[in-house]
């Protein structure tokens, strides 16, 4: 065999690893493109200035002044955008926060179903504690904004036809800024994302440019 066939046959081999590979890489990322969650409204009724008007209290030493409703108010969106499986959530538990770790309210969506290409609401209240209003307040009265945090954990399974996958947990979260409104300074609906998912995409880019790269020096 020639110089030339074996140079032919090597790169077609090589080619065909670097398709197989990148066919695995994209099935794995991309055999359940859903579900997506959105935060479509939230709303903190202490940091409307306008229609807030802070109480005073007073106990033996100091004056203290709080805010009249510590509640958080939100809209949640479960978008399933898989073309033919059902999903089954497992308990889908919201953790909210001030800043990023400062957990002040904690809600749970119970488990549910949800068919191909339905979106399914959840508009809650949830009662916060160890929100620091003084100075929240302060900053959005001098034009600032705040962030909270929402996070979700949820287990969903796919229906595959016949049974459900296996449970596969799901962390993400997504920052919410919020100004003297009370309200989300983003209008736009606000999609919950994993940094570490687009961290393994980009590995397994990293890794395919490598291994073509170090067959053409070969060559």
């Amino acid at each position: 065999m020639n110089a030339y066939v074996v140079v032919v046959l090597y790169f077609l081999v090589t080619v065909a690893v670097v398709i197989s590979i990148y066919a695995a890489l994209t099935l794995e990322v991309n055999l359940h493109q859903g579900p997506r969650f959105y935060i479509k409204e939230f709303y903190v009724p202490a940091l409307d200035l306008i229609s807030q008007s802070p109480i005073t209290t007073s106990n033996n030493n100091n004056n203290n002044t709080l805010p009249i409703n510590p509640c958080l108010f939100f809209d949640f969106a479960f978008v399933n955008i898989e073309n033919e499986h059902i999903v089954r959530y497992g308990d889908a538990n919201l953790t909210f926060s001030y800043g990023r770790n400062n957990a002040v309210a904690n809600y749970v969506v119970r488990s549910f179903d949800q068919g191909s290409w339905e979106v399914d609401y959840r508009r809650e209240v949830v009662e916060s504690r160890g929100v620091p209003w003084e100075d929240a307040v302060k900053a959005v009265s001098n034009g600032s904004t705040v962030v909270f945090r929402v996070d979700l954990a949820v287990p969903p399974k796919f229906w595959e036809g016949m049974w459900y996958s296996k449970k596969k947990g799901v962390r993400i979260g997504a920052d919410v800024e919020v100004d003297g409104t009370g309200l989300k300074v983003k209008r736009n609906d606000i999609r919950l994302n994993s940094a570490a998912s687009h961290r393994r995409v980009g590995i397994h880019v990293l890794f395919l440019s490598l291994l073509v790269a170090w067959k053409c020096l070969c060559f």
